[in-house]
């Protein structure tokens, strides 16, 4: 009967989040998380499998408190934009946590961003076609603007920008949100 691991599970999975989430896949070594698991490799690979499957275990846990997930549920178009900046600019310069936004930072990553890009994309269909966002909107567009500045205020985290830095950028950032057509009351989306 095999034993049980001595070692808290969640805790090593969350030290290896953040050892993936500073240096990347490709940059860690197995040898790096169980020094920072404080695991022995059999007991890694006991637990979680092999160094992919530890990854994938570590970015689903971080998408447990992402920008995007959250933010899409929000009643408008533009509350979306604004959660996603709030979660943003504080979840990127969050004490104790490596800068910026792990799926964003990693290469590897690729089609979890298109995932939460396509989400995005979606939910402004739905408010267009609501009436939540006028219909002369791009949507590709918008889409592309909102992934554009939320990588940009990764990227800026992680080059040391400050709370209030991102912030500032987050607030003219949303200066720039699509305003409704004259005359229009928006419906609620559904």
């Amino acid at each position: 009967m095999a034993r049980p691991p001595k070692f808290d599970r969640e805790e090593a999975l969350r030290s290896a989040m953040h050892l993936f989430w500073e240096r990347g896949f490709e940059g860690t070594s197995v040898n790096d998380l169980t020094e920072a698991m404080g695991i022995s490799a059999p007991s890694l690979y006991a637990a979680f499998g092999d160094k992919q499957a530890l990854y994938d275990a570590a970015v689903d846990l971080y998408e447990l408190t992402a920008v995007v997930p959250p933010a899409l549920e929000a009643p408008t178009a533009r509350e979306v934009f604004e959660q996603m900046l709030d979660r943003a600019v504080k979840l990127y310069t969050r004490p104790n946590h490596p800068r910026g936004c792990f799926v964003i930072a990693d290469p590897q990553l690729r089609q979890r961003r298109a995932v939460g890009r396509a989400a995005i994309a979606d939910r402004l269909r739905r408010a267009q076609r609501a009436g939540d966002l006028a219909r002369e909107v791009n949507v590709e567009a918008l889409t592309d603007y909102m992934d554009t500045v939320l990588r940009g205020l990764s990227a800026k985290a992680r080059d040391g920008a400050s709370r209030k830095q991102l912030r500032a950028a987050a607030d003219l950032a949303l200066q720039a949100w699509p305003t409704p057509t004259k005359g229009r009351v928006p419906s609620s989306p559904r």
